[in-house]
């Protein structure tokens, strides 16, 4: 079997900051844009309790009282960035490559965004939140048009191309894919990534020369899923692309991770808004 580079995209450092007591994570190539605000949380600084410890934003709760503590996690990341958590998109993630573009005439409501993976708008207040634990984050910002975009990537939204079906949600409402700017948040990485090798597979068909993204040690396969996300988005006509290097897995610490912590864990976010 081939002996593969373990990253093939280049990855970077962002930025931290401390907000309220929560350690919060941006982009650089999206701070750039002073239309819109944006954020990657950790599971730092919140209230919820074990297993959920402790800013749990996810839609998976132990108990009435868990769910309260998301809500008011929320809320209180909303009064952060300086947007209305009652404008909150969250959509029902299913693992599915299903894009949906938001304007004033779509329903937000509870159960109306079901089997949604990405959502797209410009709507200015009109906040979109997705939840992880391992799986990929990804935003994409267009400053022509003012279009952002936030995405659940896991392995089978990979494969399936839902980071291609963003961009394409955009471009229909006039975006051109180079103006577009997508951000890749952290995510588990190929050095805790292990897969059978049908789903090795089928990721390596969804991106261009796709067998470069994975990483085989003694015929085990570790897919480099932020990578294969990035070279979608580049395959869509996108040009510059912004990854984290921070792995999910390796930093349990500081991120709720399904893959160590056996599934039973909270979800941190990524959220973006237009201002």
């Amino acid at each position: 079997m081939k002996h593969q580079v373990e990253r093939a995209e280049r990855t970077a450092e962002w930025i931290q900051e401390e907000h309220d007591g929560l350690l919060l994570l941006f982009s650089p190539a999206l701070r750039e844009f002073n239309w819109m605000t944006h954020v990657f949380t950790t599971r730092k600084g919140g209230e919820s309790e074990a297993p959920l410890d402790s800013f749990n934003l996810g839609r998976h709760w132990e108990s009435p009282e868990s769910k309260a503590d998301a809500m008011l996690n929320r809320q209180r990341l909303s009064g952060i960035l300086g947007i209305d958590h009652k404008k909150l998109a969250v959509p029902g993630q299913q693992h599915t490559n299903n894009v949906s573009y938001l304007d004033k005439s779509s329903n937000t409501e509870n159960g109306a965004l079901t089997g949604i993976d990405g959502l797209a708008t410009r709507i200015g207040g009109q906040g979109l939140l997705l939840h992880f634990a391992d799986c990929v984050p990804v935003m994409l910002a267009d400053p022509a048009t003012r279009t952002i975009s936030v995405v659940h990537a896991g392995w089978r939204g990979t494969a399936s191309g839902i980071v291609a079906n963003a961009v394409k949600a955009m471009v229909t409402q006039g975006s051109n894919p180079k103006d577009i700017v997508v951000a890749i948040g952290p995510a588990i990485a190929p050095c805790c990534f292990e897969t059978a090798p049908d789903v090795a597979g089928q990721l390596c068909k969804s991106a261009s020369d796709g067998d470069e993204l994975v990483l085989y040690k003694n015929d085990k396969a570790y897919p480099d899923l932020k990578s294969i996300n990035a070279r979608q988005a580049k395959s869509a006509g996108v040009e510059r692309v912004d990854i984290s290097n921070l792995c999910t897995a390796c930093n349990p610490q500081i991120f709720y991770s399904h893959r160590q912590s056996g599934g039973r864990t909270g979800r941190q976010g990524a959220l973006a808004c237009v201002i």
